[in-house]
């Protein structure tokens, strides 16, 4: 099985002896039953007549190799003798191979994809422009105008704010100080941080496969599978799961707290600067407000679905799979699973928005303020701690 992504992985398989390798003395000769002997060890069906070029003390074929000649019979009273000298057939060799393979299966990710997810390959080529690949400039852009905007509100907004009014301008840039902080530091995290790889168990033995973690899977850009595995956030260029997928919504919430409150003190400034006749720098504020609005149209529906998401204690990737959803008014009738629903009907259903949650599908929802305790205070870097939760 192969890692994924733009990394080859390495490929577990068992090694067979080749044709190079043949050694004709390993199989024991068998008589047809007529004084030939076969090397192959069958006898001719009846009414076939049996290949006489094989005959006591005569040499097997070698295939480029040269084997000995058997001289006496390799059964006596019933039972083979032994070979001595020869090499014994590779079955332990195979069977230590075997082990290998399934403990590299266990450490890499080499996971069941009906179990586990077959989020085993990179995004596809939708973000393309003009031949180029666009997906490495939208961790730099989030960042960047992240930055940019930080600056501007607090060397630009909030001074002329404070300015303007009475509000303090040290406790403004205190407050969207922190913000800044926190939003670009989780952002920085998410992005680089190991979200959560299924660790090998060193107890493991006899070449028995590890038990994975339920809600793990695995993905194109790490080896092994992802505890909690949540989703791949092109923006982040990196995978949401057990380990950082509340800084990721953390990250979330700051973006659109960054937006919202972006726009509102953008339009007071700009009714503020227009009573004043300060023209160049509402220039400045207008670009900041559309570029708030830019933003609240990006991160706003992305903070809404996985707030809702962790209201329920579901992961993205659950939600994308439908596992936990229902459709009504089918051609089966009511509460029909949505995996269930043939193409078409499922075509239609979607695109009327007609799937419906249901909790009792989901074992893991406990009710919206557990779902959101467990979420926010649950340890995550405890010692075996596996994700499921």
């Amino acid at each position: 099985v192969v890692g994924g992504g733009d990394t080859p992985g390495r490929v577990g398989a068992m090694m067979l002896p080749s044709s190079s390798s043949y050694d004709g003395s390993m199989r024991p000769m068998m008589t047809d039953g007529s004084g030939a002997y076969s090397p192959y060890g069958y006898s001719p069906g009846p009414g076939v007549a049996p290949d006489s070029s094989f005959q006591m003390g005569q040499q097997v074929p070698t295939y480029g190799h040269s084997l000995p000649v058997i001289q006496t019979s390799p059964y006596m009273n019933g039972r083979p003798q032994p070979l001595p000298n020869y090499q014994l057939p590779p079955t332990t060799v195979l069977a230590t191979k075997q082990k290998d393979c399934q403990e590299d299966c266990a450490e890499e990710g080499c996971l069941d994809e009906t179990k586990f997810g077959a989020e085993d390959k990179a995004p596809s080529e939708e973000y393309t422009f003009c031949g180029y690949d666009m997906k490495p400039i939208l961790p730099v852009a989030l960042s960047v105008s992240t930055v940019i905007g930080a600056i501007c509100m607090l060397l630009v907004q909030i001074p002329f704010l404070s300015r303007l009014t009475t509000l303090s301008e040290g406790w403004l840039s205190a407050g969207f100080g922190v913000l800044y902080g926190v939003t670009l530091g989780c952002m920085t995290y998410c992005a680089f941080a190991d979200p959560g790889q299924v660790k090998k168990n060193r107890g493991a033995r006899n070449g028995e496969a590890e038990e994975m973690p339920r809600r793990a899977h695995k993905c194109w850009q790490y080896s092994r599978a992802i505890r909690r595995y949540d989703h791949y956030c092109k923006w982040l260029q990196n995978v949401i799961g057990l380990l950082n997928h509340r800084e990721f919504v953390l990250m979330l919430i700051g973006l659109f707290l960054i937006s919202t409150l972006g726009i509102a003190v953008d339009i007071w400034l700009a009714v503020l600067i227009a009573r004043k006749g300060f023209l160049d720098t509402e220039v400045i504020v207008l670009l900041h407000l559309a570029y708030s609005i830019a933003l609240l149209a990006i991160a706003g529906p992305i903070c809404r679905i996985h707030v809702g998401l962790v209201s329920r204690n579901e992961t993205a990737q659950e939600w994308k799979k439908n596992e936990y959803y229902v459709a009504h008014r089918t051609t089966r009738g009511d509460n029909v699973p949505v995996m269930e629903l043939d193409d078409n009907e499922y075509n239609d259903l979607f695109d009327a928005d007609a799937f419906v949650y249901d909790p009792s599908r989901n074992q893991w929802d406990q009710g919206c303020l557990t779902n959101c305790c467990m979420f926010w205070c649950n340890s995550r870097w405890a010692s075996g701690e596996k994700g499921e939760f």
